[in-house]
């Protein structure tokens, strides 16, 4: 009997599955392309080998900062439905109800003294009738730092750290809204970050938050800024800070340096620590809405 021969079925590939771990406690496991992530099991504030046992400084492992890649079919439309659903989830929380109660008093305070030094510039006009300089604005702008990228991953398609600059997106868009509808309706809103995308562009633009380029940043932070830096670097921060932002969202700053710029920042402002954002814990992790203190004020 002829021994019949049946086709051979192609073997299939394996596919090789890797992960990551990236800054913000997510692991993410690749597949043919795909990235799924899942909660990593180690302690915070540890990492998978430290830079002085692997004799790596930080200058040398820094990686090349580029734009985000967005997903293919991601539209701006599709961005900003997204954008608005974690805008609701954080302006209902906790951690919002509490941080604009915080806001709104200090906004106030700074409203009422701003009010009373334009009567004292008033009373106080030379004898040649000049009134003398006017009274300063207490934010006449926000800088935001290190936002991250709403649409896209990072470093070459493995770190999704979209849904934290999103939520982080959505608290700078309230932030900055309140501002300027207790302070002042002319309030500037800028943000700078290399791996911004044109979809981010876009939406920010959106959101009337103009996006700038480094190092511009730097040159717009003065006493009347709000400084709103949940993801900057700490060497950027030292850069920062010497123009004492009157207002600052981020950190925690505290113990950070020992008499350094940090921690001389942090001795000079009160500050309020917000309460666990319980929709994304590590996107709010520890931060604090810090101020600059009054002569005489506790």
């Amino acid at each position: 009997m002829p021994h019949t021969s049946h086709p051979s079925r192609p073997k299939r590939q394996t596919q090789k599955r890797t992960q990551v771990t990236d800054d913000d406690g997510w692991t993410h496991v690749a597949s043919g392309g795909n990235v799924r992530r899942v909660m990593r099991t180690r302690p915070r504030g540890t990492t998978t080998i430290k830079e002085s046992e692997a004799g790596i400084s930080s200058d040398q492992i820094e990686p090349t900062l580029t734009p985000a890649e967005a997903p293919g079919r991601l539209t701006l439309s599709e961005l900003q439905a997204q954008f608005q659903t974690h805008r609701e989830r954080w302006e209902g929380s906790e951690s919002w109800n509490k941080l604009t109660s915080v806001l709104d008093e200090r906004l106030r305070k700074a409203q009422e003294q701003a009010s009373s030094d334009v009567a004292s510039s008033s009373s106080n006009q030379s004898s040649d009738g000049v009134p003398s300089a006017p009274a300063r604005c207490p934010v006449d702008a926000i800088v935001c730092i290190g936002l991250g990228s709403p649409s896209g991953f990072l470093r070459d398609g493995w770190v999704d750290r979209r849904a934290v600059s999103l939520y982080q997106l959505a608290a700078l868009a309230s932030i900055k809204d309140q501002v300027a509808s207790t302070i002042s309706s002319n309030l500037k809103v800028y943000a700078q970050d290399p791996v911004f995308n044109t979809l981010d562009e876009a939406l920010l633009a959106a959101l009337n938050i103009t996006v700038i380029k480094h190092p511009e940043a730097f040159s717009h932070i003065t006493a009347n800024t709000m400084l709103f830096c949940p993801g900057a670097e700490r060497k950027h921060l030292e850069l920062l800070l010497p123009s004492n932002p009157w207002l600052l969202f981020g950190g925690p700053l505290e113990h950070a340096d020992a008499g350094g710029v940090l921690q001389g920042y942090v001795d000079g402002a009160g500050s309020y620590c917000l309460p666990v954002f319980e929709a994304l814990e590590h996107a709010f992790w520890n931060m604090r809405l810090y101020w600059a203190e009054e002569v005489g004020e506790e």
